[in-house]
């Protein structure tokens, strides 16, 4: 069995519950540490015998481990830095997070629990027109959506497999959700082996185009089969040239107009005449290429190409022409602002090693990305030992700018981009107007070289632990924080919401200190459900009613510099 990996092989993440709190380090920071966690199964089993991997953030490579009997591992010898974990097992897979969900690091010293869960599987016959069996046909099963029922943005949740000479197929290991299952074709990768049927359009499930296909449910552990009869219909083929700057050739996404899963990836090798697509079904496309400009950065840097927009009826499409183009940069810096207040004196400052920037962009706008590539890797850097970092990749669009740090008595006090001259391509513009990428989106071009980006992490948070003074609080609450300070009501940093537990306690850290309303509220408004999206530029119509409700209430709380408020009581 072949998992669409969409050409670039990437090890598979698990979803991880946050790491295990530890103590705040000694101020001689060591030199390597550990990382420690245990695989359990769907059940809370321990898995002795799965492969655990630890990585660093934007690191080419991984460590890799056994678990023990009980489940346990170790990875030793790691530097400060952020990582993610994951683990895998044969016949077993992961749950992936909720894609609105900030991602999870650890650190050296954290402990982690990792879940897989037993994969599903699919299996069937494939047969012609005469009920005979179709042998060595390419089979393919592409989630389309997750187990929750929320679309998938990418394949890897698929598989592939030829028939055996029954005409009989069987994909296991597979996520839960809902798939759509496929014979003959080209497929989603090149393979560079010839089979007899890639010229063919595929055949999906029972026996139909992509457009009216039967979904297929697979469960945890379950079994779901599914035969095809095989239409045996000829396709047409998409063919062109790349041009690209480099020596390792381009790779070419084609991917139907309103879907967002490739119909199929294709090489331009170096000195070759270009690409082809084959067994393409009448309808319309869209094309573009992508180039490793650079394969020894890291993360690699790429270019890429405008997005051309194909339509084929009834014949073959060629002489299409892609030219790759350089991608943007945005660079920058994290400036640490020191407290003079004694109650902040000695405090253990955030580590650059262990700080990281990632960018997002409009969901809508991501929705419609074409390139797997991209969608493959996320935007971030890691800051230097001065606190400069670059952020490569960039696809044109708008973007946001979100740092993680880890520090306990030091905030976010504010992003800001410009202020002094930038450079664009190869030229150098006049000094900016620094602007508050915090609280508006940044537009950015193909081909730009943005900087100025500043980053500022001041010392002197605090943190509010406490409960609802009612005594059952209602499922779905959510406590809001929102300036009661004139000055502060548009500075969307200090606009924080977390989810009430169901026993009523909260918890809030990282803190500006200051004057607050505090509101609880059940059924908080999509808006504002998360600090993501109340922090978005659209959502400024949002945090004004949150701030005139909470006034009207009139629940202040004070938090002083490197303040812990452990036994709060919020009237509800």
């Amino acid at each position: 069995m072949k998992t669409l990996l969409l050409i670039l092989a990437i090890p598979l993440c698990v979803a991880a519950q946050a790491p295990a709190s530890s103590p705040l380090p000694a101020t001689n920071e060591p030199t390597t540490g550990t990382i420690t966690g245990k695989v359990v199964n769907e059940a809370g089993q321990p898995m002795p015998g799965a492969s655990a991997f630890v990585r660093a953030v934007n690191a080419s490579t991984s460590r890799t481990t056994i678990t023990d009997s009980d489940g346990n591992f170790q990875v030793s010898g790691l530097e400060p830095a952020l990582y993610t974990i994951g683990a895998s097992a044969p016949a077993y897979t992961t749950i992936p997070s909720d894609p609105n969900t900030p991602p999870v690091y650890y650190r050296i010293g954290d402990t982690a629990r990792l879940e897989l869960v037993r994969g599903g599987v699919i299996t069937g016959m494939v047969t012609n027109a005469l009920g005979e069996p179709v042998i060595a046909v390419r089979v393919r099963a592409m989630l389309i959506r997750d187990a929750k029922g929320q679309v998938v943005r990418d394949n890897f949740g698929g598989s592939e497999q030829s028939t055996d000479d029954r005409g009989i197929y069987r994909m296991f290991g597979l996520r839960p959700g809902t798939y759509l299952v496929s014979a003959g074709g080209f497929g989603g990768v090149q393979t560079f082996q010839f089979n007899p049927y890639d010229s063919d359009v595929p055949t999906y499930a029972p026996s139909s185009t992509r457009d009216n296909a039967v979904e297929v449910s697979v469960r945890t552990g379950e079994e779901s089969s599914v035969d095809i009869r095989y239409r045996a219909e000829p396709g047409y083929t998409i063919s062109g040239t790349v041009k690209y700057s480099g020596t390792t050739g381009a790779s070419v996404t084609l991917t139907p107009v309103g879907n967002f899963l490739p119909a199929g990836n294709v090489f331009q090798a170096p000195a070759s005449r270009g690409f082809a697509f084959l067994g393409i079904a009448d309808g319309e496309y869209q094309v573009v290429a992508q180039e490793i400009a650079s394969a020894t950065a890291n993360p690699p840097v790429f270019s890429l190409s405008e997005v051309k927009t194909i339509t084929v009826k009834g014949a073959s499409v060629g002489g299409i022409e892609l030219v790759t183009k350089p991608l943007a940069s945005v660079s920058g810096k994290i400036a640490l602002e020191h407290s003079k207040v004694p109650e902040c004196q000695g405090k253990r400052p955030p580590l650059f090693q262990e700080t990281v920037v990632q960018v997002r962009r409009p969901a809508k706008d991501a929705e419609k990305e074409n390139s797997p590539f991209m969608r493959i890797f996320g935007f971030s850097a890691t800051p230097d030992q001065n606190g400069a970092f670059v952020l490569r990749n960039i696809m044109p669009g708008r973007y946001q700018f979100d740092p993680r740090f880890f520090a306990r008595y030091w905030y976010l006090q504010s992003i800001t981009i410009g202020g002094a001259a930038a450079a664009t391509g190869a030229k150098t513009q006049a000094a900016q107007t620094k602007t508050d990428a915090a609280a508006n989106w940044v537009s950015i071009k193909f081909g730009e070289q943005v900087s100025n980006l500043t980053v500022t992490i001041a010392e002197g948070a605090a943190s509010i632990r406490g409960k609802l003074a009612s005594a059952e609080p209602a499922p779905g609450m959510s406590l809001y924080l929102v300036p009661s300070e004139t000055d502060k009501a548009e500075d969307v940093l200090r606009f924080f919401v977390t989810e009430i537990a169901a026993d009523g306690t909260f918890v809030l850290n990282n803190l500006p200190p200051g004057k607050y309303w505090a509101l609880a509220q059940t059924n908080a408004d999509a808006q504002t459900a998360t600090l993501l999206k109340l922090r978005l530029p659209e959502t400024a119509p949002a945090r004004i009613k949150l701030r005139k409700t909470a006034e009207t209430q009139k629940t202040e709380i004070e938090l002083k510099p490197c303040q812990n408020i452990t036994d709060y009581k919020l009237k509800f």
